[in-house]
């Protein structure tokens, strides 16, 4: 069973890098538009709130990935979300709404 598990867990890990690597490839040759990803308009800088929450929704993301392998390959189940993910991220998106109403209209 524990050759299932390893089989398993390289397979998930190969497919997700593959999504992962198709997307980064899709976001450069422009066929998936970033345009207003990060401002609220064109000719417009970047908004904090909106950096902050894009770093850490992907810091977030790879932590819980690489924490649930390190699970998955011990005892087989993806663990809990670890309590100060949420809070970090929960923050996150509070300051990301705190900014966009507070933030002046333009």
């Amino acid at each position: 069973m524990a050759g299932f598990s390893f089989v398993a867990t390289t397979a998930l890990v190969a497919v997700l890098s593959a999504f992962a690597f198709v997307t980064l490839l899709k976001m450069l040759d422009g066929s998936i538009s970033m345009s207003g990803m990060l401002a609220t308009g064109k000719d417009q800088p970047n908004d904090p709130e909106r950096i902050l929450m894009l770093i850490g929704t992907i810091a977030g993301a790879f932590s819980y990935f690489s924490y649930g392998l390190k699970s998955i390959a011990t005892g087989g189940t993806l663990p809990p979300v670890p309590q100060e993910a949420v809070m970090a991220l929960g923050g996150s998106n509070f300051l990301y709404i705190f900014g966009k109403i507070f933030r002046p209209r333009k």
